[in-house]
């Protein structure tokens, strides 16, 4: 390459590797190397007539991909350079990538652009024979990354990036004495990284034959070593995710163990969900464990305008004073997304929600199709400044891990509140003021031939006071602290102390300066110069970053002061008892209201509640028609016969002398699914009808009061995705019990499971409508009380 560019160098490898073989050679990327880059890419372009073959120049990091960016942006009028890195919509990147016969494409690539995405027309490859390689931090206990040179191997893949449809060449930045010393092969995944999640999947493994991780780990092909399985199960039995047996001596996941391996996410996010959970902020540890994972996440980060970036997250996320004392810089970007994604379900979703439920009962209307929808949606995020596609993976996973939860039950599942923190303060409004984005750049060239592109100004979204935001910031500061403290292995109890019995705490804290041998204030100091004074926390220790000085940090590491929780597992599963009282509590008290049932065929569950409840107060509705009923119990009940449900028990007039909807206080509903259709999605789609109708007529007639209680088999439950149908019209889960099938009667479903610790039982799932705001969307009961009359 420096022959082509005639450019003269003693020693190439000294000036652009930093060395003269890997081993010793330093890989960070000096600034001669992204002069050469440059000069390159001119090179091609200047003996290469075709401008529709695209050069990928491969780059290890961010902020070197910035870089080279900043030096290729003067020739916008020859090149469009076009990004791939993780915290960019590859999507959109790769549908931006249109050959062009005006301009060369240039793409500025990590090394996700060596398998993940195939790009066509790349004639040209520039390896700079870096990457980012993540390993695993033992001080901060933590994944790190390093850069590193890579392996023969790696650099094959790269070639084989070009010459697919066309003719290719690729140009290597090291020499080739430096080539044919780099490793044949990069380091073994299962070398670098804590095995910590793979060793609780094989302990829960049902085959006996491969749960031994000791065993199955050295028939790898690359063995790790002994103390690193070894350090890896002593975790996992003191976190409570393992116990060892008597029984040769074998590692039996717990509960909590198999629920930990049971999520799609990594192990802390899955740490963090759990911990969330037992502090009954469930649904938000969710939104925060899934935003620890994904890439590209909510809000919007323009490639190399840090600037802009940091303007998002305010619009979303401001911290106060004791925020940013007890938040790393990670803690703050999930903050902030983390409101983003309640800002778009508060403001955005219950619009589409709301709108859908306008037009259900409406036969003539033509509604929105899903790609008017998709880009409405799209244009909204781009105002807003999100990632349209980053927010519905969110969406996704999050019922994911909520359906494995309601299948395993854990004990903080029945109380978990399900009204979304998004709805506090009820007076939170958002209206679009939206101006011209002149400044705005996108891939999306498609996006720019629409319109013009807007951009709403009227921010902050979210302020700390709205979505509990500022109580969120402070329990997640906690969390975090609390699973450090359970991975450094200490237990919090008993503070350390001096020689003399005192408490260190009690003392002034040591002085920094001082442990560096710096301090030039002597006896005049107001901190202590004793090396047993109590030392100021480490920021960064207590983070989700760790800190990566261990043992040698001047900052205490200690987590005596914690106050965590002394159970030996964060979960358990729920309690095994079914009581009665807990259905009849939710009835209204004598006097105050009456009871509806729906839709009980053969009237099993009315019979057996009319034992426990007054009979005269409850009303149940039928698809038989009217028949003669011996059973002595039902003789006060009322019977509405010959109503198809869910449309003539919900959305018609009740039948005269039957009930009036303004009495009813609580609707049960015991689903017969298997009898009405064995296919899954017409079965969803039966239950989504029941909510929308539900919400149709409690909506139009005021009653937001209405508790409505779903009893079903909680497999079947978390298969049909229960809670996000009565979410999609309004209806949150409060609380959920176990129901007593020998008091009310059997709940029959023929849906099983063969997961370990996951049972099949009745659950009573309680749902109350939480209306959407009417100063957020208007006087929309009116026109769907208008809707209600008219299918009438």
């Amino acid at each position: 390459v420096t022959k082509l560019l005639e450019r003269d160098s003693d020693s190439p490898s000294a000036e652009y590797c930093s060395g003269e073989e890997p081993t010793t050679a330093n890989p960070n990327i000096k600034p001669e190397v992204h002069s050469l880059i440059h000069d390159l890419v001119l090179w091609i372009h200047a003996n290469e007539p075709d401008i529709e073959k695209s050069i990928l120049v491969f780059l290890p990091t961010y902020r070197s991909l910035v870089q080279q960016w900043f030096l290729l942006r003067p020739l916008s009028s020859l090149f469009k350079v076009h990004i791939l890195h993780s915290s960019i919509d590859t999507d959109q990147a790769l549908r931006a990538m249109r050959i062009s016969k005006s301009h060369r494409k240039i793409i500025l690539a990590t090394n996700i652009a060596e398998s993940s995405v195939t790009i066509p027309k790349v004639a040209f490859v520039i390896d700079s024979c870096r990457s980012l390689q993540v390993y695993w931090d033992s001080n901060r206990k933590a994944e790190s990354s390093e850069l590193a040179w890579i392996s023969k191997s790696q650099a094959e893949q790269r070639k084989g990036r070009t010459g697919r449809t066309c003719d290719g060449q690729v140009y290597r930045l090291v020499t080739g004495s430096f080539f044919n010393k780099l490793k044949d092969h990069e380091c073994p995944t299962i070398l670098r990284l804590s095995l910590r999640q793979q060793v609780l999947h094989m302990c829960c493994a049902e085959s006996k034959a491969i749960n031994d991780p000791k065993v199955l780990l050295q028939k790898a092909l690359d063995p790790p070593e002994p103390d690193i399985v070894e350090d890896a199960l002593d975790m996992l039995i003191h976190i409570g995710a393992l116990e060892k047996t008597s029984h040769r001596g074998r590692y039996e996941p717990t509960f909590f163990g198999r629920l930990l391996a049971s999520f799609s996410l990594s192990f802390d996010a899955s740490m963090l969900i759990l911990k969330f959970g037992v502090a009954d902020m469930l649904h938000e540890g969710i939104l925060l464990g899934i935003l620890m994972d994904i890439q590209p996440l909510p809000i919007l980060q323009p490639f190399g305008e840090e600037h802009l970036f940091e303007e998002y997250m305010g619009r979303y996320f401001i911290g106060d004073n004791s925020c940013d004392k007890t938040l790393g810089q990670k803690e703050m970007v999930l903050m902030g997304n983390l409101c983003a994604y309640k800002f778009w379900q508060r403001v955005f979703q219950d619009n589409l929600r709301l709108e859908h439920l306008k037009e259900v009962l409406k036969y003539d209307a033509a509604g929105v199709t899903q790609e008017t929808s998709l880009k409405i949606e799209e244009m909204w995020c781009v105002c807003h400044n999100l990632v349209q596609s980053s927010l519905n993976h969110v969406s996704e996973i999050y019922e994911d891990v909520l359906c494995t939860l309601h299948q395993f039950r854990p004990d903080f599942l029945p109380a978990s509140d399900g009204i979304p923190s998004y709805y506090y303060p009820y007076e939170f409004q958002h209206e679009c003021l939206l101006q011209d984005a002149v400044d705005a750049e996108s891939d999306d060239e498609q996006l720019h031939q629409s319109s013009d592109v807007k951009q709403c100004v009227a921010g902050p979204f979210v302020s700390l006071d709205h979505f509990q935001t500022k109580y969120i910031a402070d329990k997640m500061a906690t969390v975090i602290k609390e699973i450090r403290a359970l991975y450094t292995g200490a237990l919090p109890g008993s503070q350390p102390t001096i020689s003399n019995g005192t408490s260190v705490y009690a003392q002034a804290p040591v002085c920094v300066y001082f442990l560096r041998g710096v301090c030039t204030r002597g006896s005049r100091c107001t901190y202590s110069h004793s090396l047993q004074a109590q030392q100021p926390a480490c920021k960064f220790f207590f983070s989700l970053q760790g800190c990566r000085n261990g043992d040698s940090c001047h900052f205490s590491h200690d987590t005596a002061q914690l106050s965590s929780s002394t159970r030996p597992s964060p979960c358990l599963p729920e309690e095994d008892i079914a009581k009665p009282q807990l259905l009849i509590e939710l009835f209204p008290p004598p006097g105050e209201g009456n009871i509806l049932i729906l839709d009980d065929t053969n009237f099993q569950f009315t019979s057996n509640i009319a034992c426990f409840w007054n009979p005269e107060k409850m009303f149940v509705t039928t698809s038989l028609s009217e028949s003669y009923v011996s059973e002595p119990s039902l003789e006060d009940v009322r019977i509405s016969w010959a109503l198809h449900h869910p449309y003539q028990t919900l959305i018609c007039e009740p039948p005269e002398n039957s009930f009036s909807w303004r009495d009813i206080r609580c609707v049960l509903w015991f689903p017969d699914l298997d009898n009405q259709d064995k296919n899954l999605e017409r079965q969803a789609g039966y239950v989504r009808s029941f909510f929308e109708f539900m919400a149709i007529r409690l909506l139009a007639e005021s009653l937001h009061s209405v508790q409505v209680v779903v009893t079903m088999k909680n497999i079947r439950f978390s298969q049909l995705q229960v809670e996000k149908l009565g979410r999609n019209s309004f209806f949150f889960l409060r609380e959920s019990f176990l129901f007593d099938e020998q008091s009310f009667g059997e709940v029959l479903d023929g849906m099983t499971t063969r997961r370990p610790m996951v049972v099949s039982k009745a659950v009573s799932y309680v749902f109350v409508l939480h209306p959407p705001s009417s100063i957020q969307f208007g006087d929309y009961q009116t026109e769907i009380r208008r809707s209600l009359q008219d299918a009438q």
